[in-house]
């Protein structure tokens, strides 16, 4: 996208082309220099949770935005998004490679046993992203709790023990005998914002200077005329707290920017002001004042003259970017004297119509109507008490907020949300908190950035080809998989080795490999093959401090205890301890477990995956494996038969999906077969045929580290309907395409529920963004 320059910013650089090439403006140079450091587009991501508290027997859905900053629309070129796991250590569980088209892609994760309870965090980034000086990751983070343990229910109520106060003077310095504005944020251990009332600010004299209250976010602001020959001090007293901090001390001088954002005709004022000691210091300095959002601008020239302690400029907000962006001072060696950040809101979106009907079975209906055309939404909607929705996060906030601020905010929705009356004025006192942007303008004057890590588009799949004298010329290599339209042909190298590049594949996907000869004859040939290339590591360190709090005595704890005799359904199988509903229950061990398989995705492998064993293909020998991990048998593979005959190689196991097999039986107490103390046994459907893909061993291939698999979402069961009402999703959907029509409609059980939270976020094709969190009452 070209840098948008306006008038004034023309018309130096026609004023210096008359003067010939040499005599180059600092307003030419800032042009420059911003236009290089962000000529390259980045790229940023956004993604909603289906909630933010999960049972060890759920899915986890999310759904996730990928926006182009240049473009300020949806980046439809990304394919391939990455997601480490990692948990309250910081400690790598999991990873997948993400498929994303027209800038969207959604996941859905099992958990199991192996979660234990705490919060784990998950950090999606594109390899992309590594090129430039800045994280453009995206990270969320959940809590797990395991049913088995009391889940203790956290307070919402601030720990004032633990009150921690942050000065961040406009510009970063308090001038003497001039008016300073100073923001003030008011947190506990938690990093949550207190909200305080009468919070008062006192001179050394005893004198009351200011009194000023924190938002619901702990956010505030306060002005005065500082003497530098005083000693000021933050006093708050009420119920909960009594406490007294010092102010930052009083510079003898400096330069500060003030901006009044809130002129009539769309003007913006910023005012560049220094004190009676800074007129031998800055007096007839030339001065650029650049206010940019990436490599957006506008900017004048200016200087201190006559002795004026002041001096202002006006600009048009017609031609400032919505969103935060960054004012800055710089020196004629354009060196930056001071910064502040200030928010543009160029625009307001319109509330999305949403209603509900109750039908005759009691579920209910979700009507929406959108604003927009040709948008990609989610839908998340939760039960009226549910303990599952700790934070709120707007996609809005993402994109036009924290891609600005070193520091993000994680609950940002507040300060979109068209309901708050004080967005504007709760947006400024965010933006008088932050001390700087989180582009360095030492970066931007002296980095150029570079393309040394790819675009990834799909993986790459390398192997080689047992040659012979047939092969040697003009050889071709055909990858198949009937069940996923696949057929990709290639041509095999001299020495055997072939090469598919952005090869679109998923985990545990089992594809044929056809090999024929220049004639076009197929011919049998050992094949090795491996996924490549896809795995990006993200080359900035992932970094969660842990909120170290103490115990609050005399506190009651609200403790919930979950049923024991639950029934877990996962989202492979069912669990039923029952003869009738197993057909083959007598074939087997009585020591077995079966499980009647209902999944129409997935591998056996994937299935043996949730069960507590390690499952894949080792790297080295190219041959597959089944490990157990846990109890008496940790690392010992068990024995296999499938329709009651033994399966002595692995390979077999390769094309059996799930979606063939009828049951699964595991004992893991019962050695019938010499070598393993553990069997597990396979009972395909009637009409499944077990020729051919099972027994071909060397020209099928397994995909290891491809796309991660699409798992259907599905609600786990509850024992009771307080334990879904309290932690279970009443509907998740992850995907509502919006054409020329913009209405929509949902369906889901009602649950007893008179009052739902619905929480939509997307964007459209045109890059508007759609953020919503509303409670439906549908009572009657």
């Amino acid at each position: 996208m070209k840098i948008n320059i306006y008038f004034y910013c023309f018309l130096y650089c026609a004023i210096a082309f008359s003067q010939g090439k040499t005599n180059i403006t600092n307003s030419q140079k800032v042009v420059n220099l911003l236009d290089t450091y962000f000529k390259l587009d980045r790229e940023t991501i956004h993604v909603q949770f289906n909630k933010e508290v999960y049972v060890t027997n759920e899915i986890v859905g999310f759904k996730g935005y990928v926006w182009s900053k240049n473009n300020e629309a949806p980046n439809t070129n990304t394919t391939n998004v990455n997601v480490v796991i990692y948990d309250s250590n910081n400690q790598v569980v999991k990873k997948q490679l993400l498929y994303a088209s027209n800038g969207t892609f959604s996941g859905a994760i099992q958990l199991n046993e192996s979660f234990k309870s705490g919060l784990y965090h998950f950090q999606f980034y594109t390899n992309w992203m590594n090129n430039f000086n800045e994280d453009y990751s995206f990270i969320q983070t959940v809590e797990i709790i395991n049913r088995d343990e009391p889940y203790v229910v956290k307070s919402k109520a601030p720990i004032w023990s633990t009150t921690k106060i942050t000065f961040t003077p406009e510009s970063s310095v308090i001038i003497d005998g001039i008016y300073n504005t100073v923001g003030v944020k008011i947190t506990d251990c938690n990093q949550k914002g207190i909200q305080v009332n009468d919070v008062v600010i006192w001179g050394s004299k005893s004198k009351e200077v200011a009194r000023f209250n924190t938002n619901k976010v702990g956010n505030g602001y306060f002005t005065f005329i500082a003497d530098k020959s005083e000693t000021y001090f933050l006093k708050i007293k009420n119920e909960n707290i009594q406490l007294n901090q010092p102010l930052p001390a009083v510079n003898d001088t400096g330069i500060a920017i003030s901006c009044n954002n809130n002129l009539p005709k769309n003007k913006l004022a910023i005012v560049i002001k220094t004190n009676e000691k800074g007129l031998p210091l800055f007096n007839n300095k030339k001065y650029t004042l650049l206010i940019h959002q990436n490599e957006k601008m506008v900017l004048k020239e200016f200087t201190f003259a006559n002795n004026e302690l002041e001096h202002t400029l006006f600009f048009d907000k017609q031609n400032i970017s919505n969103g935060v962006n960054s004012i800055r001072l710089l020196d004629e060696n354009l060196n930056q004297v001071t910064q502040k950040l200030f928010y543009h809101f160029r625009s307001e979106k319109m509330i999305s119509p949403i209603q509900t009907r109750r039908t005759a079975n009691d579920s209910v209906v979700l009507y929406g109507n959108s604003d927009f055309k040709k948008a990609n939404i989610s839908i998340s909607i939760l039960p009226e008490k549910s303990l599952c929705k700790n934070e709120e996060k707007s996609i809005l906030g993402t994109f036009y907020l924290n891609n600005f601020l070193i520091k993000p905010e994680i609950n940002n929705y507040f300060y979109f949300d068209t309901r708050n009356d004080n967005r504007k004025q709760d947006i400024e006192a965010l933006m008088l908190n932050q001390s700087e942007n989180k582009f360095s303008w030492n970066d931007i004057k002296t980095k150029t950035p570079e393309i040394i890590y790819p675009f990834n588009k799909g993986v790459t799949v390398k192997g080689k080809v047992e040659t012979n004298s047939n092969l040697k010329a003009k050889g071709k290599l055909t990858l198949i998989s009937t069940k996923n339209d696949v057929f990709e042909e290639t041509t095999i190298s001299p020495n055997g080795n072939f090469k598919y590049e952005n090869f679109f594949a998923q985990d545990s996907t089992v594809f044929v490999f056809q090999v024929a000869n220049a004639n076009g004859s197929s011919k049998y040939s050992r094949i090795e093959a491996r996924v490549e290339n896809n795995e990006s590591n993200f080359i900035y360190p992932f970094k969660y401090e842990k909120a170290v709090c103490p115990t609050v005595q005399n506190q009651p704890e609200d403790k919930f205890v979950f049923n024991k005799n639950a029934i877990e359904l996962t989202g492979l199988s069912i669990v039923l301890d029952t003869k009738k509903l197993f057909i083959n229950k007598d074939l087997v061990s009585n020591t077995a477990t079966g499980f009647k398989i209902d999944e129409e995705y997935g591998t056996v492998f994937d299935f043996l995956n949730q069960k507590g064993y390690s499952t894949g293909v080792d790297n080295e020998t190219g041959y597959p494996f089944v490990k157990d991990r846990t109890g008496l048998n940790k690392g010992v593979t068990p024995a296999f038969r499938i329709d009651n005959n033994r399966i002595a190689d692995l390979n077999e196991l390769y094309s059996v999906f799930l979606s063939d097999v009828e049951e699964i039986y595991i004992d893991k107490n019962n050695a019938r077969f010499m070598g393993t103390s553990s069997v597990i046994d396979i009972f395909l459907k009637k009409g499944a045929v077990r020729s051919g893909g099972y027994k071909i061993k060397h020209n099928l291939f397994m995909v290891t580290k491809g796309y991660a698999n699409a798992v259907a979402f599905k609600n786990a069961y509850f024992e009771t309907s307080k334990e879904y009402l309290l932690f279970g999703t009443l509907n998740w959907t992850p995907s509502v395409i919006i054409e020329e029509q913009p209405k929509y409609q949902i369906k889901f059980p009602r649950e007893g529920q008179n009052e739902i939270q619905v929480v939509i976020e997307g964007f459209s094709e045109d890059g508007k963004l759609i953020s919503e969190i509303q409670k439906i009452n549908f009572r009657g």
